[in-house]
């Protein structure tokens, strides 16, 4: 028989405890994550954005199903969150990560004779009926972030006639891994 300290089963429990916490807390993100959408208020223009060959021989290697997630996880590999936009540095705020991620997109949709178009929006991120801008705002008056969060930029994704709402920025700071 095998006997286990006390102090042994009470580090177990409290790690399993833990992980339960973890767990939970990280479902209750993704359900609030469930409950964003994007409301566009105007199109931005597109900046074509050179990309490397190395960058391109990457993408030609895409199955045309996955072009938006391997363009989102592209994108973010590529830039690190900043509040100035120098994508040649791999620095962007959300408006440099929606027009790499705009130009990664086309650029796979061309290649692989998809009819697909992506472009960069501006617009403002809603949790249910409260729009996150707004709140930003309120929580930033007279500082130099008021004009930071007065909006947001995101991709608008059309396949076959239909829209879709990618936010590479969002994406970066929810999801992928930077690694």
């Amino acid at each position: 028989m095998v006997c286990f300290p006390l102090s042994s089963i009470m580090f177990y429990h409290c790690r399993c405890t833990i992980i339960y916490i973890l767990q939970t807390i990280q479902m209750g993100i993704y359900v609030l994550i469930s409950l964003l959408s994007f409301v566009k208020i105007a199109d931005r223009p597109i900046q074509n954005i050179q990309l490397s060959s190395q960058t391109k021989q990457e993408i030609q290697t895409w199955n045309q199903d996955s072009i938006v997630e391997k363009s989102l996880e592209l994108t973010c590999r590529m830039l690190q969150f900043s509040t100035k936009n120098n994508i040649k540095e791999g620095k962007a705020n959300c408006v440099g990560y929606a027009q790499l991620c705009t130009s990664i997109c086309n650029y796979a949709f061309t290649k692989n004779n998809k009819n697909a178009y992506a472009k960069p929006v501006v617009g403002y991120i809603k949790l249910g009926t409260f729009n996150l801008c707004n709140i930003a705002k309120s929580l930033a008056p007279n500082t130099k972030w008021k004009n930071f969060v007065k909006d947001h930029d995101f991709v608008e994704i059309t396949i076959n006639g239909k829209t879709y709402y990618v936010d590479p920025s969002l994406y970066d700071y929810c999801k992928y891994e930077n690694s």
